[in-house]
């Protein structure tokens, strides 16, 4: 095994192109770009220098974490972890825990850590929920100096947005039931930041409260969703204008000066309900919307577009975009996406880190990090699994789902009787096909991709653990 070396992988361009989920899944995974083919002859290949093939990843459990219930968390200057009210740094083959925090109100049930933010050693922020009756969300500083704040102490309503670092100050951003929409410096010097108005921002009266309840309030023409700052001192916060559906928007507080709303609507059609915002270099922030969003020098506009959407996207610690693109592993730098690796299978994760070594980390099992591996590709001659990965299942269907249309499709196919399809769990509901071999599972791709529409099924080398077996019915 080896770590993901980025300098050694070659650079490979996707085509542009969108896909739609079928109604029995919530999203499909689409298969990754492949390798560069080989030189036409063998002088041509006398002549160019060999092309490096692009390595397949697979998590490997790490150690450190094993038999722990931990989720993972990259902050600048160190990857971390939490498991209920304890967070800990990940150091070499180990965890050293470094701090705990305290129980929002016992009363109401039991409180743990839900996000880790800030820096290594002396600016760690960590976010804790109640998990009882009442959210309780609150501010804490682990390390360092800074002063804790609650939202809706008591048990009344209240969430928090987010955190943001500028310079030496550290804002938490939240909205509480008795105060309304707040930007607390919690770090720092006090930094006072007064967003602008409902009614100097177009909304009509009522549309937008500040303090619940209050028809007569004011409120802030921005609610905001997520809040990210710029290493240069940009603060930026993205939500609906006037929380009005579909109205997707930013406040921009540029340095120095007041704000500004910037309507995005003509960029993206709606924000996810809990928007990802990440951090580069300089003035560049990503929001993790389709097409990926960029903001730089007071403008946003929209990243080039994959054949596969771009998703569960990460910041190296130089500073460079990354995502995950179907099964490939992607690096956006000077205009354009680059295929630095593939993973063995489809997998989604709640939590993907690169650190200084340029190893990739991943919440899997806990925490895994990614690993070259030589036994998961279909097309060497010792995969004894063969495996056709279909899509995500929709959490919506309940346990005993039967998949109607992917039954229906499958109950054509002229060897139907060799076929499994099965239902299994990989951090999340999956459904694939069981074949006898490679070129049955190619059969079984172009039969779905004939019978059924927007799909986009891929031959993997797999072999689920515990799958649940549903029935299809050869059509006579």
């Amino acid at each position: 095994m080896k770590n993901l070396s980025l300098a050694a992988l070659c650079a490979l361009a996707l085509s542009c192109a969108k896909s739609t989920p079928t109604p029995e899944k919530e999203a499909t995974v689409a298969p990754s770009a492949a390798p560069l083919a080989p030189s036409a002859s063998a002088a041509s290949a006398e002549r160019e220098p060999p092309k490096k093939t692009i390595p397949t990843l697979a998590p490997e459990p790490f150690e450190g974490t094993k038999g722990l219930s931990v989720e993972l968390f990259g902050i600048e200057g160190a990857l971390l972890v939490a498991e209920g009210l304890r967070v800990g740094r990940i150091v070499e083959e180990r965890v050293e825990w470094i701090g705990s925090v305290p129980e929002t109100n016992l009363s109401l049930g039991p409180t743990r850590v839900s996000s880790v933010h800030g820096s290594w050693p002396d600016s760690v922020d960590v976010l804790s929920m109640n998990m009882g009756r009442a959210p309780m969300p609150t501010y804490f500083p682990l390390t360092g100096k800074g002063v804790s704040r609650t939202f809706g102490p008591g048990g009344s309503l209240g969430w928090i947005h987010g955190t943001a670092q500028l310079g030496k100050t550290t804002l938490v951003v939240g909205y509480d039931v008795n105060d309304g929409h707040r930007f607390d410096t919690v770090r720092g010097p006090t930094l006072v930041l007064k967003p602008i108005e409902a009614e100097k921002g177009g909304c009509k009266k009522g549309e937008v409260k500040n303090v619940w309840g209050d028809d007569n309030d004011k409120g802030i023409a921005l609610p905001p969703s997520a809040v990210a700052a710029t290493e240069s001192g940009t603060l930026v916060t993205i939500g609906n204008l006037c929380d009005r559906a579909k109205s997707p928007a930013a406040e921009v507080w540029e340095k120095p000066g007041k704000s500004r709303i910037v309507p995005l609507g003509a960029l993206v059609k709606e924000f996810a309900y809990f928007p990802k915002m990440l951090r580069g270099k300089g003035d560049d922030l990503w929001v993790e919307t389709t097409p990926v969003l960029h903001y730089n020098g007071g403008k946003f506009d929209l990243l080039p577009t994959l054949d596969k959407p771009i998703r569960d996207l990460f910041v190296s610690p130089n500073g460079k975009l990354h995502g995950i693109s179907g099964r490939s592993i992607v690096r956006f730098d000077e205009g354009t996406w680059t295929v630095l690796a593939n993973l063995a299978r489809p997998m989604r994760f709640s939590a993907v880190v690169m650190d200084d070594k340029e190893t990739i980390w991943v919440s899997h099992s806990g925490v895994s990090r990614l690993r070259e591996t030589q036994n998961a590709d279909v097309e060497e001659e010792g995969c004894k699994t063969p495996f056709v990965y279909l899509y995500e299942v929709s959490w919506r269907n309940d346990a005993k789902f039967t998949f109607p249309t992917t039954t229906k499709a499958l109950s054509t196919f002229p060897e139907v009787a060799d076929l499994g399809l099965v239902e299994y769990y990989d951090d999340g509901r999956r459904l694939g096909v069981t074949v006898k071999s490679k070129e049955q599972g190619e059969a079984v791709i172009a039969h779905v991709k004939a019978n059924m529409k927007d799909e986009q099924p891929e031959l993997i080398c797999y072999a689920p653990k515990g799958p649940r077996v549903i029935e299809i019915k050869a059509k006579k």
